[in-house]
C-alpha cells in the first residue's frame, strides 16, 4: 500500500476528526501510502469503522475517542504514543465545527463552542505532538483551515475567525520550530466548500436564502465543490518529504476562488 512518489511506510500519524469528512479522507490516504494512522475523533464508532476500512485494504491503523478541547485526554494520548509508538512523525488538526452567528450580544456562546474546538483544539493538538518531535528533531503537522478565513462571514463570524487563528498559529509555530534548528515543518490548508457532513448544513442554509444549490454554488465555489479526496491529497503531500521545503505556509485549495 505504497506509493512511488509519496512513501510514508514507517511513519506514525495521527489524524483528529477522522470519523468523516477531510479528515476521514486523510487518515485512509496517509494509509495508503504506508503510513501506520491512529484516527481520532470525539464519535468514537465512526473512527473505528474508519480505521476498520483501514485495515480491509491492508492498512494499519487504529482508533481513538477524545474530547480535543480536553487537557487530560490529550495527555492521556500522549501516554499512549510513549507507551505504543515513542514518536509521531505526522500529526494533522482536522477536527472542527461551523456555528451561524454574528456579531453582537448574542455570539458568545457560539464564539466559545466554535473556538474551543477549532483552535484550542488545534493547538493542543500541536502541543502534544510537538513534545514528541521535537525530541526527534522532525515531524510535520498539516491544521486545517478555511478559505472563511480570508474575508469577513457575516453570518458565520466566530468560525471565519476561528480558522484565521489557526492560520496565524501555524505560522507562528512553523517560525518556533526553524529558529529552534529543527526539521518540524508546520503547515495549513484552506480549503473552500467541500462536500462533507458540516459543508451540507451550511448549504441548506445558503440555498434557502439564495434559491437552490445553483446559486449557492455561483457565489460560494468556483463551479463545484471539492472532494474531501481532493483536499486529503494536498495534506499528504505536506505531511511528506516530498514538500521538506514547505513550512509555514497557509495554502489554499479552492479552485481559484480566493484568487
Amino acid at each position: 500500500m505504497s506509493d512511488k512518489w509519496i512513501d510514508l511506510t514507517g511513519r506514525n500519524a495521527l489524524v483528529t476528526g477522522a470519523a468523516a469528512g477531510i479528515g476521514r479522507a486523510t487518515a485512509l490516504a496517509l494509509a495508503e501510502r504506508g503510513a501506520e494512522v491512529l484516527l481520532l475523533d470525539r464519535d468514537g464508532a465512526g473512527a473505528e469503522l474508519a480505521a476498520a476500512a483501514i485495515a480491509d485494504a491492508g492498512g494499519k491503523a487504529s482508533a481513538r475517542a477524545i474530547d480535543v478541547t480536553s487537557q487530560q485526554e490529550w495527555d492521556g494520548l500522549g501516554d499512549w504514543v510513549a507507551e505504543k509508538w515513542g514518536r509521531i512523525d505526522i500529526h494533522v488538526n482536522c477536527a472542527g465545527i461551523a456555528r451561524f452567528d454574528r456579531v453582537d450580544d448574542a455570539m458568545f456562546d457560539t464564539y466559545r463552542e466554535v473556538f474551543a474546538i477549532n483552535v484550542e483544539g488545534s493547538l493542543l493538538g500541536m502541543a502534544m505532538a510537538l513534545r514528541f518531535m521535537r525530541e526527534a528533531g522532525a515531524g510535520a503537522i498539516v491544521n486545517v483551515s478555511s478559505t472563511a478565513s480570508l474575508k469577513g462571514n457575516p453570518g458565520m463570524a466566530s468560525y471565519g475567525a476561528s480558522k484565521a487563528a489557526i492560520a496565524h498559529f501555524t505560522r507562528s509555530a512553523a517560525l518556533e520550530c526553524n529558529r529552534a534548528g529543527t526539521d518540524i515543518r508546520v503547515n495549513s490548508v484552506m480549503p473552500g466548500f467541500t462536500e462533507t457532513a458540516m459543508a451540507q448544513q451550511i448549504y441548506d442554509q445558503f440555498d434557502a436564502k439564495m434559491g437552490g444549490r445553483e446559486a449557492t454554488m455561483k457565489v460560494f465555489s468556483s463551479g463545484r465543490s471539492a472532494r474531501p479526496e481532493e483536499i486529503a491529497d494536498l495534506i499528504v503531500y505536506l505531511a511528506s518529504d516530498r514538500a521538506s521545503f514547505i513550512s509555514g505556509s497557509v495554502i489554499a485549495c479552492d479552485r481559484a476562488q480566493s484568487a
